[in-house]
């Protein structure tokens, strides 16, 4: 199964779609997903945007919810 699209709800409610072709390292945060449901321990992660200035952080304390779409 491709993932294309994965939607992260942050505690604070906000809800962020990520699509592989607006990210350039999708596969990173693919591989911390799957750390993160395994209860392994997960360091900040900061996803890099294809347009300039588009980059931003998730970390686990503010994480309610991911969920593949």
């Amino acid at each position: 199964m491709k993932i294309d699209k994965i939607k992260i709800t942050f505690k604070n409610d906000f809800v962020r779609i990520v699509e592989r072709n607006n990210v350039k390292n999708f596969n990173s945060l693919v591989d911390w997903i799957e750390m993160f449901n395994n209860s392994e321990n997960v360091s900040l992660l900061t996803l890099s945007g294809k347009e300039l200035g588009s980059s931003f952080s998730i970390n686990k304390n503010n994480i309610k919810s991911i969920e593949i779409i």
